[in-house]
């Protein structure tokens, strides 16, 4: 009887020593779970609910782990992995619901990319496997970063929160980039770069001669991938602002294009920490030329490039440049990228109202079929 009891109870522990394992998988594989549900535009509700399950698995999984005292480098490796992966399935179900969100984030989704991928080389580098420090920090921002996602999801619109979480990413990978380069060994669940500085004298091989050396090859991995962000072409339903005399529009701000007003072409967009939506006013008899042009929308960086075009054929980009004359007389231009879709229609317009143009222009833009004009 003493043997079956003492059987039972090391399979007892057994089985709760894979629970930590098992909560760090699932969210692992919610991560695609949740880009499916983004294009097959599940209800909000289930989005928002698996991104809570992932938060609540990512909290508990370290507080059972501890508690059943099997919190392993194994198994803090293993979540830290996990949680990257479920919110790389984050960012690109953020993507393909709600891209303007990320457009208006460019800045600082590119800079946490940058970093997330130079911090992973450097520790590579020098330890042989990524970091895994659950600090601080890094808590404050998953946490941060899944009420944000939530609220995304849940209202359907952009929040002050997304920002607030990219730049703790930033800080966060920042702060993981400086503790490992402090650091002489692998450490796991390191507090901040306090504990870590305390940690320096730690006994291990010290890597400190080769520090400058992984410095620059991380440098460089982190350049093949930072030139590489993909430029996509603007969706259906959405135009560009590309650059263009109007103060007060920063290039690259996403709106639309009504046609509506026999009088006046509208670009209308709402400024990201306003509640008023701007808009441009371009009366048709104020159009002093037009143009029409397209480009193949080129991705940047080698490698990135082939893995893109192995899934997705080029895009091309269209623009529409507009010279008009505002207030005071002055000459204005504007440069609009438009979806595919949009060049017949908007062309059609701006050839039957902008009749004072079509006077100055060249007859391949005022007259005669698309293809005159060099757009395909």
């Amino acid at each position: 009887m003493k043997l079956i009891g003492k059987d039972s109870r090391g399979l007892a522990r057994f089985h709760r020593e894979w629970i930590p394992w098992g909560m760090a998988a699932g969210r692992a594989a919610l991560g695609p779970v949740l880009i499916a549900g983004a294009v097959c535009e599940w209800n909000p509700l289930a989005l928002v609910g698996m991104v809570v399950a992932a938060l609540m698995s990512d909290i508990f999984d370290g507080v059972l782990a501890r508690r059943w005292k099997c919190d392993t480098a194994g198994v803090r490796l293993f979540d830290s992995m996990a949680d990257t992966v479920f919110y790389l399935c984050t960012a690109a179900a953020l993507w393909l619901t709600r891209p303007e969100i990320l457009r208006r984030n460019a800045h600082l989704l590119v800079a946490l990319l940058m970093l997330e991928v130079a911090h992973c080389a450097f520790d590579l580098a020098k330890f042989g496997k990524p970091a895994s420090y659950h600090s601080y920090l890094a808590k404050t921002w998953g946490l941060v970063m899944a009420v944000a996602v939530t609220a995304v999801f849940a209202t359907g619109n952009a929040n002050g929160l997304v920002p607030v979480a990219l730049g703790l990413g930033i800080a966060c990978n920042l702060e993981g980039l400086a503790m490992s380069f402090v650091l002489p060994v692998w450490r796991k669940d390191v507090a901040g770069l306090k504990a870590a500085w305390r940690m320096r004298t730690a006994p291990g091989p010290n890597p400190a001669a080769k520090t400058y050396k992984l410095a620059a090859s991380t440098l460089v991995v982190a350049w093949l991938f930072l030139v590489a962000v993909p430029a996509f072409a603007v969706n259906a339903g959405e135009v560009a602002y590309v650059s263009g005399t109007s103060a007060g529009v920063p290039n690259g701000t996403i709106g639309s294009l009504e046609t509506v007003s026999p009088d006046t072409l509208v670009f209308r967009w709402k400024p990201f920490t306003k509640a008023a939506v701007g808009e441009i006013d371009i009366h048709y008899a104020n159009i002093l030329n037009f143009q029409y042009t397209t480009e193949v929308a080129h991705h940047l960086g080698v490698l990135p490039a082939i893995a893109v075009m192995l899934v997705k054929r080029r895009e091309r980009k269209h623009f529409f440049t507009i010279s008009y004359t505002g207030e005071s007389d002055s000459t204005q231009v504007v440069i609009f990228e438009v979806p595919k879709g949009d060049p017949p229609a908007l062309m059609a317009i701006l050839r039957a109202r902008a009749s004072q143009a079509c006077g100055r222009v060249q007859a391949n833009f005022c007259g005669g079929n698309l293809a005159a004009a060099n757009v395909w």
